[in-house]
């Protein structure tokens, strides 16, 4: 297989062995590996990070793959660290593969993202193909469909894509984003979920945990259109103890995987902005009023003014009554 594949793990040797061999299996001639560092004083982190090391090192010698790594000597934790990772990757290739090392592939995702960056590589609105499927309302004719969310966990795009990421997105102008948002999402109470994720972004100086959600965001800052599997390719296994994020399954975990090849193509990149809705979305309507409602509360407590300053104070002075009661 030509196209690259990029790894990422952390300090996980059971989940990253049956996912670092499924890859294998599909013999790709480079693969990519970014692991981030022990967190400080954690020595089982570091025996763990140094196990992985040693298992794709020796399985990537068996499979006479060409391998590429990246071991950070810090932990940069679980947003941070995949941008590094995933940045590292594109400043090399062109296009690829990202799998992380929970995420388990049917063998068909690799030849579904092989024919798919193909096909698409010039086609600017596609940004991004999806493999994860978790909402089984999700129905098109063909093989897959277009989308404007997608899915982190197991994915493949190209780096015309990944140079517009940025995970502070500091430099967004807000309302021109909420403009954007109920231009190409159905609800109005979805558009203003994703204006209010923003703002939260831009506040967080840079103690994000996360990175899916700026992704979204640049997709929807750039127009940027997904593929949707018409079936799930990925079964996450990292629903458990070991997780950060993922403790206890919330029904997205061990999902099935299915077969997906022979692809059968759409004639046309058309996103049908209601079925996205009923599948995807963030919030729904709850009433106008009710609406409105959300949007002024949440506005005070994201935007800087007197009023922000005085609802802060409410909060802080109701938070103290209480603790002396």
């Amino acid at each position: 297989m030509n196209t690259p594949v990029l790894l990422i793990a952390f300090n996980r040797p059971e989940h990253t062995r049956r996912v670092l061999e499924s890859i294998l299996a599909a013999q790709p001639q480079d693969l990519y590996v970014f692991q981030d560092g022990a967190r400080e004083g954690n020595r089982e982190d570091v025996e763990k990070c140094a196990t992985v090391r040693r298992l794709v090192e020796e399985k990537a010698q068996r499979a006479r793959v060409r391998l590429h790594t990246f071991y950070s000597d810090m932990n940069q934790g679980c947003g941070p660290g995949p941008v590094t990772g995933i940045t590292w990757f594109f400043n090399q290739v062109e296009q690829g593969i990202v799998i992380e090392d929970d995420c388990l592939p049917h063998p068909d995702f690799f030849g579904y993202c092989v024919e798919l960056l193909e096909r698409y590589k010039d086609v600017e609105e596609v940004q991004f193909i999806n493999a994860a499927l978790y909402d089984d309302r999700w129905r098109c004719e063909c093989s897959y469909d277009f989308s404007r969310y997608q899915v982190a966990g197991a994915w493949a795009s190209w780096r015309r894509f990944w140079v517009n990421y940025d995970i502070d997105l500091k430099t967004v102008d807000a309302k021109a984003f909420h403009r954007r948002c109920k231009k190409y999402l159905y609800e109005r109470a979805e558009a203003d979920w994703w204006y209010f994720k923003l703002l939260e972004i831009q506040k967080d100086n840079g103690k994000k945990s996360y990175w899916d959600y700026q992704c979204s965001i640049a997709l929807l800052l750039n127009a940027g259109v997904t593929i949707m599997p018409k079936r799930n390719l990925i079964t996450n296994i990292g629903f458990d103890e070991e997780g950060t994020h993922t403790l206890s399954n919330d029904g997205r975990g061990d999902r099935r995987s299915f077969p997906i090849l022979p692809l059968i193509h759409p004639k046309s990149v058309i996103v049908d902005k209601v079925r996205d809705a009923r599948c995807f979305a963030k919030a729904h309507s709850e009433g106008f009023v009710k609406d409105k409602m959300v949007f002024l509360y949440r506005s005070l407590v994201y935007t800087q003014g007197f009023s922000h300053k005085m609802l802060i104070m409410y909060k802080r002075i109701k938070t103290k009554l209480r603790f002396h009661k």
